[in-house]
């Protein structure tokens, strides 16, 4: 059974597709069934999450928690993505390399995921007994070994406070930059986890993305775009953080200098087409990246650019097909008015479509 239905484009106009199966069709090349009343509504391939846990569900689970109950998460958090439009997931990792399965659960009942395994860090530097401990001497062997992770991500943290020391970087730039070719020779990319200064060697060392980054500096945020790498600033989650550390605590304190520099490097971003993605990393419920997405305007992207970067920018970082054209993924995400214009419509999607099915509509 094809189903007709109209997707307005950016630009205003319109086009007619037939669902058919699971992809997007001709509709002059199948036989016509049944039709949406569409042509009202703007569509979005699907919202995106670049930052997210499947196997959790709030920070506090960073402190421990059980592979029982990871395995109990992901089927609920990945459907509650579906359920408000976020159709493709960068998970960047999780305590043990569990965070994969994910990629062999249902595909009608989950996004597109791309994930990383266990979160690499040597000891002291992260939450204890949540990843693996690689000390710097081991780290290139040790992504060789993993690099080839169906998931396409490897995940390391740059940089983690030490008492009396502050933050300190976790491995020397010369091994974070062999470790980063490595993966990058093995067909994957790298993500790194910097709430301090690690971020820019992170850069110097060609990773792919900067995972949260309030001090990348301007350089910083120029380099990265002029290679195509990509920043997740997570603002929701530095927030959070801000909240539980509380603003006068030495970690609260430093998030918020961060944030200040955020709202210098995110115009600066746009300007020079750094690609900026949204991830909420646990601060706000599965589902939820639109709340990223507004705080990334509050912070200085404009409207469409907030939009893309909870959308359209993460399908074209990891080379997914947006284009909502016959042979494309009959994924769609339809908001009763310009999201372009106002990135708050991201919030309410009027109707959902996972792989030519109805999940979600008024």
């Amino acid at each position: 059974m094809a189903i007709l239905l109209t997707i307005r484009d950016r630009e205003g106009g319109t086009r007619t597709l037939a669902i058919d199966g699971t992809s997007f069709a001709d509709p002059a090349a199948v036989a016509i069934d049944d039709e949406l009343d569409t042509g009202a509504w703007w569509a979005l391939p699907g919202l995106a999450d670049a930052h997210a846990h499947l196997t959790m569900t709030t920070p506090d689970d960073i402190k421990g928690i059980t592979e029982d109950r990871m395995r109990e998460n992901m089927p609920r958090t990945a459907w509650a993505h579906v359920d408000r439009g976020v159709l493709l997931i960068l998970d960047k990792g999780g305590s043990t390399d569990l965070s994969l399965m994910s990629l062999d659960h249902d595909a009608d009942l989950r996004p597109h995921v791309e994930a990383a395994g266990a979160i690499i860090h040597p000891d002291g530097g992260y939450m204890p007994g949540f990843g693996v401990e690689v000390e710097p001497d081991e780290l290139v062997d040790h992504v060789r070994n993993v690099a080839d992770t169906r998931g396409g991500w490897v995940k390391i943290v740059g940089d983690w406070p030490r008492r009396g020391l502050g933050p300190v970087n976790n491995y020397p730039l010369d091994r974070l930059t062999e470790a980063v070719s490595v993966v990058h020779d093995a067909g994957a990319k790298v993500a790194v986890h910097t709430m301090a200064h690690a971020a820019s060697e992170a850069v110097a060392a060609g990773v792919d993305s900067i995972e949260h980054g309030p001090f990348l500096t301007a350089d910083d945020v120029r380099a990265l775009g002029a290679r195509g790498g990509a920043w997740v600033p997570t603002i929701v989650n530095m927030l959070y953080f801000v909240d539980e550390l509380g603003r006068d605590s030495s970690g609260g304190r430093l998030f918020l200098e961060g944030l200040e520099r955020m709202r210098e490097n995110l115009p600066l971003a746009e300007a020079v087409g750094c690609t900026v993605l949204a991830g909420t990393d646990m601060a706000v419920p599965h589902g939820e990246v639109s709340a990223e997405a507004l705080r990334l305007h509050e912070y200085g992207l404009s409207h469409a650019a907030a939009t893309e970067a909870a959308s359209t920018a993460a399908y074209g970082y990891v080379g997914r097909d947006a284009s909502l054209t016959a042979g494309s993924p009959a994924d769609a995400v339809f908001f009763r008015s310009d999201p372009f214009d106002d990135v708050s419509v991201l919030s309410d999607p009027a109707m959902v479509i996972r792989r030519g099915r109805i999940v979600h509509a008024p």
